[in-house]
């Protein structure tokens, strides 16, 4: 794609790309796994058993509402930890195949986009938490005042005195919970396109929301709306792809009615409490609350059926989830690198093939290393040839000056 550098590029986030939504899907999938595992840890440890936690809340169970113990939240916060690890990783490496396809690239791996993300994984990782952890201190020390206040006399009067530091204090930390947003949403484009550490991202995120804020803000709600909008019409194909698929299965399943319970029952592991029921009716119809129900004789195999059938609405889901990824990470990336080239004057896609070239150039030099000693070998062999020669011309001479001299003798 050839960039306009213009706000008309973030539309251009919504073309779908097979390697993108791939890997959203990926990500998305094993973080479902990571929170699936860390959420039952907190509910067992919360004294719920098994069975309770699979009847109500099926594959992804929500703690919040729910009285439990601190260790059990410590619990359920390192799996959270480990999901916004997997969306750090996830996210790099798409925005690296976008940037990569932007560069002309469309044959980029996801391997290497992978290897990519997990190589540099840091930055997006830790630049909101550094902000976050920053904006924590500062918010400590203005309740440190508070006790300050508290002492008899001289305290009122010296938060008096300091009342307008501690209100630029407080618009401070509204300013880097600003800050926080946008590295959130741009860490990842920035990594993929500079390989910049944790310092760099927050930088970059500074000079982002300082010197673009209007185009920043603009584009992000226009990418919103693309999003949305792209997303939901892949979900409505998706749906009546379902619908289609029920209806055909169901012409034939005989008296027995085995396919509308298989459905059903797939429908039953899908339930997700915690989910909105509006979402249903648009990703695609499938969070609605089916009871699991039996098929005499033969209950177990459509029991088995309905799961496997379960499993694949969640396939589902995750791709209309990875399309939206993909879609958003993407647009980030176009933004990125439109507004690097506004306000820094730079085309990072330029910048980019320099980077290669210079990684190319150890591998030159070495030919050139490796030509220079065959060409001093050659010249060594041609100066011991020539060394040869000059010393047989040498010998020559002299036997035919002695020649010449025994027969003057003579």
């Amino acid at each position: 794609m050839n960039l306009e550098f213009t706000f008309k590029d973030v539309f251009r986030a919504a073309r779908p790309s097979s390697k993108r939504i791939w890997v959203a899907f990926e990500g998305i999938f094993i973080a479902a796994i990571i929170y699936a595992v860390f959420s039952y840890l907190t509910f067992l440890t919360g004294g719920w058993g098994i069975k309770r936690i699979w009847q109500e809340f099926r594959f992804l169970p929500m703690p919040l509402g729910h009285h439990f113990p601190w260790y059990s939240w410590l619990i359920w916060i390192i799996g959270l930890l480990g999901v916004f690890y997997f969306y750090a990783v996830t996210t790099t490496a798409i925005a690296k195949i976008q940037f990569e396809q932007l560069r002309g690239d469309e044959f980029y791996e996801t391997r290497e986009a992978w290897r990519y993300a997990f190589k540099n994984w840091q930055a997006p990782f830790l630049s909101p938490i550094t902000l976050i952890f920053f904006s924590a201190i500062l918010i400590l020390i203005g309740m440190c005042f508070g006790l300050v206040g508290r002492i008899p006399y001289v305290g009122q009067i010296a938060i008096g005195c300091l009342a307008l530091p501690i209100i630029a204090g407080a618009l401070f930390v509204v300013y880097l919970g600003i800050v926080l947003v946008v590295t959130f949403l741009t860490a990842n484009a920035i990594v993929a396109t500079t390989e910049g550490d944790t310092f760099d991202t927050i930088f970059e995120s500074f000079s982002l929301i300082n010197e673009q804020t209007w185009r920043y803000v603009l584009w992000q709600i226009i990418l919103g709306i693309v999003t949305f909008v792209g997303t939901f019409i892949f979900a409505i194909l998706l749906r009546e792809a379902l619908h289609l698929t029920r209806w055909a299965l169901g012409v034939w399943q005989g008296p027995r009615g085995w396919w509308n319970i298989m459905w059903n029952n797939a429908h039953w592991y899908l339930h997700i409490t915690w989910i909105p029921i509006w979402v249903g009716n648009y990703f695609p119809s499938l969070v609605l609350p089916y009871k699991f129900i039996s098929a005499g004789a033969s209950g177990v195999t459509t029991s088995f059926g309905g799961f496997l059938l379960g499993l694949s609405f969640y396939v589902i889901v995750f791709v209309v989830l990875g399309y939206a990824v993909s879609t958003w990470v993407s647009g980030q990336t176009i933004i990125y690198i439109i507004l690097v080239k506004l306000k820094d004057e730079k085309n990072l896609l330029e910048k980019k093939e320099e980077i290669i070239e210079e990684e190319i150039k150890p591998e030159v030099k070495v030919e050139e290393k490796v030509e220079k000693k065959e060409e001093e070998e050659e010249k060594k062999t041609k100066k011991k040839t020539t060394k040869k020669k000059t010393t047989a011309k040498k010998t020559t001479k002299k036997k035919t000056t002695t020649k010449k001299g025994k027969k003057k003798k003579a």
